[in-house]
């Protein structure tokens, strides 16, 4: 019994080494000579039903679990994309009341009501070679009346203005560029201040703003309206530092603008409504009857002096008149 066990253990060991010299002798051959690239090819095209079989629960698997997590993640973003539509009809609604707020304000001011502006939209098609230059291509001219100085803005902020109109396409003179100025307000502190580009895509220069003005890093730029170039209330930049020093007159004030000029590709031009014009008038007409009333006023000072100047020669002519009958009514009493 012992002899045969100890025969069928040398007989698998026997077998274990034939099949170990014949495998890594069939590997070493076809390394080197590849004639069994066909064979093995055929074999996997024949196995490779079974193959699909055997891999099916782990494919199946995963499947499942896939559409599991699909289906949940579209249930999140249903709910957040849900409670963000509840939370900006909130936000129109309270927009609603601050118009209609706003209208009685302007109604009971005698002021013109502020209507929407007329929007064209635009593609930006090229942009300037000149690193030192930062203007842009878009693809409205005069055909659609776009005019020079008109203002261009994006969804998250002003862009620049019109500069140059073709026909067919129009130039526009980016805020980041040293050419251009734009009349800020901060939206914190309303400080008023000036903004001119650096010649950088993302910094623009706050320049003559005194060292004791409350603008601080974080406050948000908006348009002033000064100058009737660009709108009132457009964002525009956000400070990213405030440098004091107590060498200079102003502050070394820098802003990052809202809008990444380098990766723009659709802007909005527009320009002033007719009820922006009627306000404008309204304005100027205002400035006239105010200028109307100092002149008024200092014709009223003037009648005034005139007035005082007049009674002392007056009373004068009056005390002379009566010494003059007063020495009559002597020399008559004397002739008497």
């Amino acid at each position: 019994m012992k002899n045969s066990s100890d025969q069928k253990t040398t007989f698998i060991h026997f077998r274990f080494v034939i099949a170990l010299v014949l495998s890594l002798s069939v590997m070493a051959l076809d390394v080197r000579s590849k004639f069994l690239t066909d064979f093995r090819f055929y074999v996997e095209s024949a196995l490779y039903p079974i193959l699909v079989f055997a891999d099916s629960p782990h494919t199946v698997g995963r499947l499942v679990s896939s559409q599991f997590k699909s289906h949940s993640d579209l249930i999140e973003e249903n709910e957040r994309l849900s409670t963000e539509n509840f939370m900006q009809r909130a936000d129109i609604l309270k927009l609603r009341s601050l118009e209609l707020e706003n209208q009685a304000l302007r109604q009971l001011l005698n002021s013109p009501v502020r209507g929407d502006a007329k929007k064209l939209f635009a593609e930006v098609i090229d942009v300037d070679s000149d690193p030192y230059l930062h203007r842009v291509l878009v693809n409205r001219g005069s055909k659609e009346h776009v005019f020079e100085g008109m203002p261009v803005i994006t969804d998250k902020g002003l862009v620049g203005q019109v500069m140059s109109v073709n026909h067919t396409y129009s130039r526009v003179l980016l805020l980041t560029d040293p050419n251009c100025s734009v009349p800020l307000v901060d939206e914190r502190s309303s400080v008023r201040a000036i903004a001119t580009g650096s010649g950088s895509h993302n910094e623009i220069l706050i320049n003559n703003v005194p060292r004791s003005a409350d603008v601080k890093e974080g406050d948000l730029l908006f348009t002033s309206g000064i100058g009737g170039i660009y709108p009132k209330g457009y964002p525009v930049a956000i400070v990213t530092s405030v440098g004091i020093s107590e060498s200079q007159p102003f502050a070394a004030i820098k802003a990052k603008p809202l809008v990444d000029t380098d990766k723009m590709r659709y802007v909005l031009m527009f320009w002033p409504s007719e009820e922006t014009l009627a306000e404008d008038d309204f304005a100027s007409k205002a400035k006239q009857l105010t200028d109307n009333k100092k002149i008024i006023h200092q014709e009223r000072v003037k009648k005034l002096i005139e007035t005082l100047s007049v009674h002392p020669k007056k009373s004068a002519d009056k005390n002379s008149n009566q010494k003059e009958n007063a020495e009559v009514k002597t020399v008559e009493g004397s002739n008497d």
